[in-house]
């Protein structure tokens, strides 16, 4: 293990007008160069743990705190905001919180400017900083002019550019596309390795993150209930739903099948099954049957322009959506994707095509869907959260609301302020008040960002429900497993244009669509290639094929 750089023990806080604490005797070291993945639950103390670490909850804030906190043998309390800064840099949840100059260059160089540091060693080091993190050449970018992801690189850029020796990130590719998941996590990884930074990252998305972090820190209830080998949580920790964790799929498949351990490395799943299980070649049919229902929603030969764009950004779409349907809209990241939900919501006029909305125009029945946004704070307005599902839903039955808020786990929420809650929480106050107003059409802009395991489910289940009863879903994600699991048809965008349509097994199943629409690949496709079955992209599809053995036979 590398040299101590945090010591936090016996740390507890309660922030003010609360009876339960939210830390609890919360003991740990973080040495130098480690690569750190913290998750739990929503509420679990996560985000507190982050403002312990950093020292924005000590000596203030109005609440509680015991318990100590050093750096190499120094108590932090003692450190000037200057010298925190060169210990800690947090790149928080939301970019748009800590970001605040016009242009990019600017906010990147600003620390620099206020150490008092020549212009010129400050021109380079921006330079340097920004190439690092893939933002070469967007010096003079407004901030307003680029997407969340990109947001989310410059406010890292911000805070490298101070070198700090410890670096916490709170949720930092919740808004990016897997391709850029990939190349950001890769950066971490070498500002770990060449620049000796130890690495902090608070996730939900521990299945997707799990490969880059040896050490996994697990917190229930303002508690630390695992810190360990990443590999070695999936026994103790993995399958309790309450934690929140989202297990590796390849982990969930060794429980479900049995095996004798539980590992997230592939070619150790597929070896373990093709020695413990029966394995069944035939094929299914995996047809896409005919819609009975009418057509929600009918796009034909549907092109637009930004004003003042030398290109379209949607090149004749083409697509029915069929009452009680769940569309899955998938591409990479400025494919065009926000741009059609927000045509369909009639926040923006078609260039050319036709749009046609529950039998009628835009226009006429946009009132008659609902469109979660991608950013949900835009979308609240009230003070606190029974306001907020109240606002234009006065005559919706109030037993309703509340089991609304009960089944997406906003009862205890009930008075607090909107935007005071974690960003999972906000976006599930949105989703509760649109439901509340019965749509025809649910529009959502990636609807899992920020969730932990159980509000996932949770989510999936309201979508199934809603469905179910004639709704009609159609909504953005990243997420491969999500889309597998939960909708009848795939839209894969590329370029604004649809390359392709079919069911998720027909699209999620071809590694060269992916690699087009910058997305990843089911890891369920990579264990059925090598069990030598049909391509597979679920786990039930994968079962199908696979039985446990009995006293060594099949």
């Amino acid at each position: 293990m590398g040299t101590n750089m945090l010591s936090i023990k016996n740390v507890s806080y309660c922030y003010a007008g609360r009876n339960i604490p939210t830390l609890t005797n919360i003991s740990i070291d973080i040495n130098k160069r480690e690569m750190i993945l913290i998750a739990g639950r929503t509420g679990c103390g996560k985000s507190t743990l982050i403002k312990v670490i950093n020292g924005l909850l000590l000596g203030n804030g109005g609440g509680k705190f015991s318990g100590e906190v050093t750096s190499k043998g120094f108590d932090i309390l003692t450190l000037t905001p200057e010298e925190m800064g060169l210990l800690v840099g947090t790149v928080y949840q939301s970019p748009d919180d800590q970001l605040f100059a016009m242009t990019v260059e600017d906010e990147v160089g600003f620390v620099l400017e206020n150490h008092g540091i020549d212009s010129e060693i400050i021109k380079a080091e921006v330079t340097s900083t920004l190439k690092r993190v893939g933002l070469a050449g967007f010096e003079k970018r407004s901030i307003h002019a680029l997407s969340g992801g990109q947001r989310q690189r410059l406010a890292l850029a911000s805070v490298l550019i101070n070198k700090p020796q410890i670096l916490i990130l709170d949720e930092p590719v919740s808004q990016m596309n897997p391709v850029g998941v990939k190349e950001f996590l890769g950066l971490l990884k070498e500002l770990n390795e060449v620049d000796g930074i130890t690495i902090i990252v608070v996730e939900h998305r521990v299945h997707e993150l799990a490969k880059y972090f040896p050490r996994l820190v697990v917190m229930y209830e303002g508690k630390i209930i695992y810190d360990g080998d990443i590999n070695k949580a999936w026994g103790k920790v993995g399958d309790e739903i309450k934690y929140g964790l989202r297990e590796p799929q390849n982990v969930k498949l060794c429980r479900k099948l049995s095996l004798s351990k539980l590992t997230n490395e592939a070619d150790e799943v597929i070896s373990l099954i093709s020695r413990e299980c029966c394995v069944d070649s035939k094929k299914y049919e995996n047809r896409l049957e005919e819609p009975a229902h009418k057509g929600v929603l009918v796009a034909k030969d549907v092109s637009y322009a930004y004003p003042g764009a030398k290109q379209n950004t949607l090149h004749n779409v083409d697509f029915t959506v069929y009452q009680g349907e769940t569309v899955a809209l998938m591409g990479s990241n400025g494919t065009g994707k926000s741009t059609l939900l927000n045509l369909i919501a009639g926040l923006t006029e078609l260039t050319s095509g036709e749009l046609t909305l529950l039998s009628g125009n835009v226009a006429d029945n946009a009132h008659k869907l609902g469109f979660l946004r991608q950013d949900p704070d835009l979308m609240l307005l009230a003070d606190t959260v029974t306001s907020e599902i109240h606002w234009h839903n006065k005559n919706t039955d109030e037993s309703q609301i509340i089991e609304l808020m009960k089944r997406l786990d906003l009862s205890d929420k009930a008075k607090d302020f909107p935007l005071a809650l974690s960003k999972g929480q906000r976006l599930r106050v949105v989703l509760a008040a649109l439901l509340a107003r019965q749509p025809k059409l649910l529009l959502l802009d990636e609807p899992t960002t920020g969730q932990d395991q159980q509000s996932m489910l949770d989510i999936k289940n309201i979508i199934s429900e809603y469905t179910e009863t004639g709704g009609t879903v159609l909504f953005c994600t990243h997420d491969v497993e999500l889309a597998a699991e939960i909708a009848d048809r795939v839209f894969l965008m590329v370029n604004g244009t649809l390359l392709k349509i079919g069911t998720p097994q027909e699209v999620l199943s071809h590694k060269d669509l992916l690699l087009e629409g910058g997305l990843s690949l089911p890891p369920m496709l990579r264990i059925s290639e090598g069990l030598k079955i049909e391509k597979c992209v679920t786990l039930e599809e994968v079962t199908r094929h696979v039985s446990k053995t009995i006293v060594g036979r099949c």
